[in-house]
């Protein structure tokens, strides 16, 4: 079971909710059942759900907002859209799952929002340069190259160092958490992809949309091995579960 957490569909209808089916799709096809955390639920709710689920999926998309800049000590510029109620959840989220050493993906904004949570910082806006971070997908499916560190997961996941990937930001990383390290860069240096460095914990941030490409092995092996940590995680926390669900039993 993995948490995924839904985003107000803005700027135009900001009283309904927004998941791409893509990202629900890549996880069912990957053996995972999704469950929906939204904007608006209290610390206590996040944390009880966190406690019954073996992953954190942290996901973006079109129009996605963006983390509110005070988080990293910066005031909002013009092209900066946010939803606090989703900062909220999601940095509530990402405390609950890195302190009890749970698998976590962030995509996209999903990204951003684990490295602003984590204590790193962002790149308001994107300057117009040689290469389109905001693409139009439905022409262009692929729009810059992602350059992987040798040894990092997602070289190993790849067997690349160099892929083809989607674009649909207009931020970026800027200053990396102090427990992630930058493993993937675009050709104009661009942050793309982060991890834990601690080598024993799966945490894993993208800036591109793998759940948009799984018909690339590269980029399917992502989301499986992702899914199989978080069965491994299940397995682990079971006995701690199990003896906590029977002190709850009267």
């Amino acid at each position: 079971m993995i948490a995924v957490t839904a985003g107000r569909d803005l700027p135009l209808r900001p009283s309904a909710l927004r998941l791409a089916e893509s990202c629900v799709r890549t996880l069912t096809n990957s053996g995972a059942v999704p469950v929906v955390l939204v904007p608006g639920m209290d610390a206590t709710a996040v944390r009880q759900v966190l406690d019954t689920v073996d992953g954190l999926l942290l996901p973006g998309g079109v129009d996605a907002a963006d983390p509110h800049p005070r988080h990293f000590g910066e005031e909002l510029r013009p092209e900066t859209v946010v939803d606090e109620d989703l900062d909220a959840l999601e940095i509530t989220a990402i405390d609950c799952a890195t302190a009890s050493e749970m698998p976590v993906l962030g995509v996209c904004r999903g990204c951003q929002i684990l490295n602003v949570a984590l204590g790193g910082s962002l790149i308001q806006h994107l300057a117009p340069g040689e290469v389109n971070h905001l693409q139009d997908l439905r022409s262009h499916p692929e729009a810059h190259e992602l350059r992987l560190e040798p040894g990092s997961r997602l070289a190993e996941l790849s067997g690349s160092r160099v892929l083809r990937v989607n674009s649909l930001h207009h931020q970026a990383i800027a200053r990396t958490a102090p427990a992630l390290r930058v493993v993937g860069t675009a050709e104009d240096g661009v942050v793309e992809a982060v991890e834990a460095t601690d080598p024993d914990r799966w945490i894993v941030g993208v800036q591109y949309h793998p759940e948009e490409l799984t018909d690339r092995p590269a980029h399917r092996r992502l989301f499986d091995d992702f899914v199989s940590h978080c069965a491994r995680y299940a397995a682990e926390r079971q006995p701690v579960r199990r003896e906590f669900a029977r002190k709850q039993t009267p």
